[in-house]
């Protein structure tokens, strides 16, 4: 695959030093000048990976960005080798594959970090695999599924509370009446859409929903899948949920251990980390955000972690969340 990079200096020595760091010393790869992008993409782009260096300014990259819609290119990413994007989620939410902050850009991508931002495009080159997650003492090599799972059997798992946002701006302008709905049909929604990440959704409150993972990606990695979430989430509050006011959600993200119980029969659990769960995505996680406790990190895609930072402590474990997902 060729990886075609767009600058404002196609001669520029820190560009081609993180190429030669992060991309096989077959890969093709090119630096081209901005101003000609627009000229030289129908002809350079198609079957390549683009990124397009930050410091050209987030406006010039996403409109040189979107030259790219009608051709037949790999996906593309941006390069902040500064840090200096204050809103790096605008890049995904114009269609972007990957971002690659500072530290990333300093010290160029390890095995595997490029299929992450491919499989992150829907390009299984490379396999697309994401880095493997710990199963934990006691955790299978191999999760045998959830039917499988014997009633009382202490396992390790991922989990994830995932609820509406916003609810109390959505009670104002939608009514009682149709905030429970649209609970129910959330819940709803989040059978299938866990089940593609091989999970469940497990026990409901009044608010949201607490979904149980493998402990090791078993289908598309969770936190993948709810980053995709929040960034459609105009499209499906509207196309999917009816609703005509916006729409947000919220993900808190755990690693630990509970007592197996099939849904419905979940009444008698008693673990910390079932708990910990219920009250991180209660109180710690912010509406259009995605936290995650110490515990769950490793469940973060190499591709997102840069869009990740450092959000405080909570009950005894730190925590990292998601950045400039704010409505």
């Amino acid at each position: 695959m060729n990886i075609l990079i767009c600058a404002a200096d196609p001669a520029d020595k820190a560009l081609s030093a993180f190429a030669s760091r992060s991309f096989p010393s077959g890969t093709a790869r090119e630096i081209v000048a901005d101003a000609v992008f627009s000229r030289v993409c129908r002809k350079k782009a198609p079957g390549a990976f683009v990124y397009f260096d930050a410091g050209l300014g987030s406006d010039r990259v996403i409109e040189l960005a979107s030259k790219l819609d009608s051709l037949d290119c790999r996906g593309w990413g941006v390069l902040d080798r500064r840090g200096e994007s204050t809103d790096p989620a605008a890049y995904f939410f114009a269609g972007a594959c990957d971002y690659v902050g500072a530290a990333l850009f300093k010290s160029g991508f390890g095995p595997g970090r490029f299929d992450d931002a491919l499989a992150f495009a829907g390009v299984p080159e490379g396999g697309g695999e994401t880095e493997p997650i710990a199963a934990g003492p006691g955790g299978r090599g191999s999760f045998p599924g959830w039917p499988a799972l014997e009633e009382g059997t202490d396992i390790a798992v991922r989990f994830c509370y995932a609820a509406i946002g916003n609810q109390k701006n959505l009670l104002e302008r939608i009514g009682e009446k149709r905030l429970d709905k649209l609970r129910e049909d959330f819940a709803a929604f989040l059978e299938p859409w866990s089940k593609e990440c091989g999970g469940i959704v497990w026990i409901r409150d009044n608010a949201g929903c607490l979904l149980l993972f493998p402990p090791q990606d078993e289908g598309m990695n969770p936190v993948l899948a709810a980053f995709r979430l929040l960034l459609d989430r105009a499209l499906i509050g509207y196309e999917v949920f009816k609703l005509e006011v916006p729409l947000s959600f919220r993900f808190a993200f755990h690693a630990g251990r509970t007592t197996w119980q099939r849904p419905g029969a979940t009444g008698k659990i008693v673990s910390e980390d079932v708990n910990f769960a219920f009250h991180l995505g209660g109180k710690a996680a912010g509406d259009g955000y995605i936290v995650s406790s110490s515990d769950a990190e490793k469940a973060v895609p190499s591709s997102l972690r840069d869009l990740f930072s450092a959000a405080g402590d909570f009950e005894g474990r730190s925590l990292i969340a998601s950045r400039r997902f704010k409505d």
